[in-house]
């Protein structure tokens, strides 16, 4: 047992000094403390307020998102309460557009919802293509692309949920997703119904 034990120890000694190293550890110098300290993830050493300011700028920036998709939605539900020729499709439009409208509001009334970069659109031309569709085809797809659509803006909440510091825009994103469930359990099971 002592052979072994003693025979690793040879191992290692020599392992050291083949490999460049030695068995005595070299004394650590500022300058080599520097050089580590410089490749630690910079943002540890922003001072707290630029964090700060660069969690409210993302906050506000997710808040201005949350508002164009809101909008996008109103309009997507209007059209489909104005062109749906199917009542259950129109119940959910119905049930959509009073959700969104007042997630909206909701959002407008955040103190820094109007910071964020308001210049990208949340629409991919699906209100342009559904406004040419009627009867069973509209409705088909509308409910197609409002399964998508409420899928993603899901998929942004729940991101945003585990994200978000500022309270009041925490709590109304927690308080908006089990709503938006509801709305994407309603979509995929009418769009069941129309194929």
């Amino acid at each position: 047992m002592k052979f072994f034990f003693w025979m690793g120890m040879l191992l290692t000694a020599t392992g050291l000094v083949s490999c460049g190293g030695s068995a005595v550890q070299e004394k650590e110098t500022p300058a080599d403390s520097q050089m580590v300290a410089e490749h630690v993830d910079p943002s540890t050493r922003f001072p707290q307020q630029l964090v700060e300011t660069h969690t409210l700028q993302d906050e506000a920036q997710f808040e201005a998102n949350a508002l164009q998709s809101a909008e996008e939605t109103i309009a997507l539900a209007n059209l489909a309460i104005r062109k749906t020729t199917k009542p259950e499709v129109k119940t959910i439009a119905q049930n959509i557009l009073q959700e969104h409208q007042q997630l909206y509001r909701d959002f407008q009334k955040l103190p820094h919802h109007g910071a964020g970069d308001t210049t990208r659109k949340f629409t991919d031309g699906r209100r342009e293509e559904l406004e040419k569709l009627n009867g069973t085809d509209f409705n088909r797809q509308w409910v197609e692309k409002m399964v998508t659509w409420n899928a993603a803006i899901i998929s942004r909440y729940e991101t945003a949920a585990g994200a978000l510091k500022d309270k009041g825009t925490k709590e109304l994103v927690n308080k908006a997703l089990p709503i938006l469930k509801i709305h994407q359990q309603q979509l995929e099971t009418c769009r069941t119904k129309l194929q």
